[in-house]
């Protein structure tokens, strides 16, 4: 914990060099977190230098589920210490909204925000986007070895987690190398259009990491821009497939992705949400342009299924159907192994097929079925463990909603906060959306979300594991 505070401590002096060049005085608490981290990191690792340590499956789930709290405290203080200053709860959930990719923001005017405070923002989403652990191991050598693996175990989205590497710091430097080159990619695209490189860079953070942070009080609406709507369309989808799986396509062809059933899958529910949504603007007679018929509807449904939350605001005036379908994108969320949230279409793909399966085993009951996935045979404990998480997910959702009404929210507006904060998604709606904002919610409801999202980042199991008593007896 101790040497990932360090590493926290460096990442703060990014920022930090951001307000000097812009000449902005929040330079000062970026300097003060930075202090803060390395005597912390530093007291940890001097006091525990000479501990032999091994870290295993559960010191793993332990260190994983802390270190996400510990880099909030942390990044709180230049937010707190801004000419802009937030409070310590709106601190609080506006970095854990960034370092889970929610992207719901306690700012209502951001455009106040200095360069450094904007910019942080952006970055906390662009580390939290494949998980702070798995930038650690990128970084840190000594973390490639068991250690490293039950961490990243415990971090990592998805179903199974291979490794492309017999090393699992190989892996993680993959996957980063995927990541990065996809960020420069699309800064470069909009550094073309309407925006300035600084806008470029935190907008592009925002939508690898599918995100959701602007840099401006319009959103991505500010630039009136069908290129702009266009060209994060296109980064979203694609940080919404399986990085391992695109780092594989690099070295064995594009081939790979056209033939993976979850891309063509994932690909089917984009295209359809697209045309049902295009259906009911046709039935309300507001297909009336390009933009209505083709850009907004696409950019809207791969912002929910991949979990950014951009918004455009004609969107919240799309009617009760819009609305159902946006909920149900953020609920079923983008592939396995990608930046988004929700529960996945890898998921939802083998909880049809296990449904099929029991249908079918009604009928006939002597016979053998067997899931599969991608040409590959599921274990029965795989399976359960996938129907377990359905399960809880669901169930999380409908307990926190209850919670959330009980503070005298309409049940649609808790519903749709919950959804956005659970599948990290940070899309706003009637409390939250163009008429409200996160920061007009009770201190209460703030932290309720903040848990949430927390629970929704690390896919519930890592923190569940910590309520059961047997976890902690040696």
């Amino acid at each position: 914990m101790g040497r990932l505070v360090l590493v926290e401590a460096m990442l703060l002096l990014v920022p930090l060099a951001v307000c000097l060049v812009y000449g902005e005085s929040e330079w000062f608490g970026f300097a003060v977190a930075a202090v803060a981290a390395t005597i912390t990191g530093g007291m940890a690792e001097l006091l525990t230098r000479r501990t032999p340590a091994t870290i295993r499956s559960r010191e793993g789930f332990i260190i994983t589920s802390l270190i996400w709290v510990v880099f909030a405290l942390f990044g709180v203080i230049p937010f707190m210490l801004s000419r802009e200053p937030l409070g310590f709860t709106d601190a609080v959930f506006e970095v854990i909204s960034g370092l889970t990719t929610t992207g719901a923001s306690m700012i209502v005017d951001v455009e106040a925000q200095s360069h450094g405070i904007l910019f942080w923002r952006a970055f906390t989403q662009w580390i939290g986007g494949l998980g702070i652990i798995l930038f650690m191991l990128a970084v840190l050598p000594e973390l490639n070895k068991a250690s490293g693996i039950s961490m990243f175990q415990a971090e990592a989205t998805g179903i199974t987690h291979d490794k492309l590497h017999p090393r699992i710091r190989q892996t993680a430097l993959s996957v980063w190398g995927v990541y990065s080159v996809l960020t420069v990619v699309s800064v470069l695209l909009l550094w073309a259009g309407p925006m300035n490189l600084f806008d470029s860079v935190c907008q592009t953070f925002a939508a690898v990491a599918t995100g959701g942070f602007t840099t401006r009080n319009a959103g991505v609406g500010y630039w009136h821009s069908d290129y702009v709507l266009v060209v994060l369309t296109l980064v979203m989808f694609v940080a919404g497939l399986n990085f391992m799986m695109m780092y594989a396509a690099v070295r064995e062809g594009v081939g790979r992705i056209l033939r993976n059933s979850v891309f063509r899958c994932f690909c089917l529910v984009t295209v359809s949400a697209y045309f049902l949504l295009l259906v009911s603007a046709l039935m309300r007679g507001e297909a009336d342009s390009v933009d209505h018929m083709v850009v907004y509807p696409m950019f809207h449904v791969v912002s929910a299924i991949t979990s950014t939350g951009f918004s455009i605001s004609e969107a919240e005036g799309w009617g009760e159907f819009a609305l159902f379908l946006t909920i149900l994108l953020m609920i079923c969320g983008a592939c396995t192994g990608s930046t988004s949230g929700g529960i996945k279409v890898d998921r939802f793909m083998v909880l049809r097929s296990h449904c099929l399966n029991e249908i079918r085993r009604t009928v006939f009951p002597k016979r053998a079925y067997v899931v599969h996935l991608n040409g590959s045979a599921l274990s029965g404990q795989l399976v359960a463990r996938i129907m377990a998480f359905v399960t809880l997910y669901l169930l999380s959702i409908v307990v926190f909603t209850g919670v959330v009404t009980m503070f005298g929210y309409t049940l649609v507006d808790s519903l749709f906060m919950v959804c956005s904060c659970i599948g990290c998604n940070g899309l706003g709606y009637g409390a939250t959306g163009v008429e409200g904002s996160y920061a007009s919610l009770p201190y209460a409801v703030k932290w309720v979300l903040t848990v949430v999202m927390l629970a929704g980042r690390l896919e519930l199991f890592t923190y569940l594991v910590l309520l059961l008593p047997s976890f902690w007896r040696r």
